[in-house]
């Protein structure tokens, strides 16, 4: 490996190369209906990392142990590359001439969040995330602010917070808050190869701190703290005497006595967010008994499991063929259906939302299930109907028969809620309702 880069620039502009391709990638899966690009998105650590708790499978778990593995052996390098987030805080900080300098290492608030995070995650509660997110929080920024008239508390919020934190301390998000970026930070810690200044070739400068976005980097001390170091190569770049080093270094596990405590706090503050991520799981359902429960995409199974898994990526919103799917609001805190919008009804040969989700927060299903689950139940009223047929005859399950000069009859058992009916309904006499959870004809 290299010993050191003696004031290369290559590395820098090599990984800032890959950062902005990733970000048109990114870009692009929220902004664009096209779902490879989508599919690109499975591969990030979070949605990965989320799914392996709340919708297990090999190939997720394969995915976020080659995520662990990279961070382990070169760094945390996953949050200066293929964080979203990440890059747009880059850019933030770019736009405003932002410089960092050294930042604290705030290490018991960035693990007492995880601690938080990684206790709801274990009973199936992805809540913690959803809020903390760098994944879901960039695609709703970005979708709320190319469709301007989508923008509500759930975008213009987090961006001042985020805009605050980058011109604070740049980074110190990705550093002191976010979950993803402290398991990587850990992995980055105890890993194979890090980064380090050399004495002999440092020339007490200080360009690689003030450089450094995360505030890693102390030039008096001469150290560089590998766990908040995200691999973005400003240092390198900047670094006259070419005294930024990158090589095969041991590392000595020493556990003080303070920490040792704090990791015994983590554990109980972990199980602690557990039974209170259970908690809110049985008030919500309470809760929910006494107003109108929304209607889901196919595959969300129930509003209470539905609200613990789905992070508010709006991945699936971007995707939907019909666009019937809205993001949270006033009423429903999670993504749900409105059949005002859109083509006003869920297209049967359509399974984006499933194919699309990176959490498992909409089960994966083959065409056929999609189109043999039921989301909802239609509600008719005779006494206006025109009698005029047109919802049976649009109806792709035949849950609607139709006698000329009569009100048609309704078979609930083929019913599957997709909205058909309700669209074309001239008088409005045909409405789909929602059900407690969904389930296969």
């Amino acid at each position: 490996m290299f010993k050191t880069f003696r004031g290369n620039k290559k590395p820098y502009l090599i990984r800032l190369l890959f950062a902005i391709i990733f970000f048109a990638i990114a870009s692009g899966a929220f902004l664009f209906d096209f779902k490879p690009l989508a599919y690109v998105m499975s591969f990030s650590f979070v949605p990965a990392f989320i799914k392996t708790f709340v919708d297990f499978s090999i190939i997720t778990l394969l995915i976020l142990i080659i995520n662990l593995i990279l961070a382990f052996v070169f760094g945390r390098f996953y949050c200066s590359v293929f964080c979203p987030l990440g890059i747009l805080q880059d850019i933030i900080g770019t736009a405003f001439f932002r410089k960092s300098g050294k930042t604290p290492n705030l290490f018991y608030i960035r693990y007492t969040i995880l601690a938080f995070a990684l206790g709801a995650l274990t009973v199936g509660a992805a809540a913690v995330f959803r809020y903390l997110d760098p994944y879901s929080t960039f695609g709703n920024l970005v979708t709320g602010f190319v469709h301007f008239k989508e923008v509500s508390l759930f975008t213009f919020v987090p961006l001042v917070v985020l805009a605050v934190f980058v011109l604070c301390k740049n980074r110190i998000f990705c550093t002191s808050v976010c979950p993803a970026g402290t398991i990587l930070g850990l992995c980055s810690r105890f890993g194979l190869y890090k980064m380090s200044i050399s004495k002999e070739l440092c020339k007490k400068c200080g360009q690689c701190e003030k450089e450094c976005p995360t505030g890693a980097i102390d030039s008096k001390e001469q150290s560089l703290d590998n766990e908040r170091c995200i691999r973005c190569m400003r240092c390198v770049a900047k670094c006259p005497g070419g005294g930024i080093l990158f090589e095969k270094q041991r590392t000595e596990i020493k556990f003080e006595p303070s920490r040792r405590n704090f990791i015994t706090t983590g554990v109980v503050l972990a199980v602690a967010a557990g039974v209170l991520a259970k908690g809110k799981d049985i008030a919500h359902t309470i809760t929910e008994a006494f107003k109108k429960r929304p209607i889901l995409p196919p595959g969300a199974v129930s509003p209470e499991e539905f609200a613990q898994k789905c992070t508010n990526c709006g991945l699936c919103v971007e995707h939907c063929k019909g666009k019937i799917l809205k993001k949270p609001d006033a009423d429903y805190e999670t993504v749900h259906i409105d059949f005002s919008k859109g083509s006003g009804k869920c297209e049967f040969d359509c399974k984006n939302c499933s194919d699309i989700c990176p959490t498992g927060a909409i089960k994966k299903m083959t065409l056929e299930e999609k189109q043999n689950c039921r989301i909802g139940l239609v509600k008719l009223t005779p006494d206006t109907c025109s009698k005029c047929g047109l919802c049976a005859h649009v109806c792709p399950k035949g849950a609607l028969e139709y006698t000329t000069g009569q009100a048609p009859k309704y078979n609930a058992a083929k019913c599957i809620g997709c909205g058909a009916c309700q669209k074309i309904c001239p008088t409005h006499s045909v409405e789909i309702v929602s059900i407690n959870k969904q389930s296969q004809l």
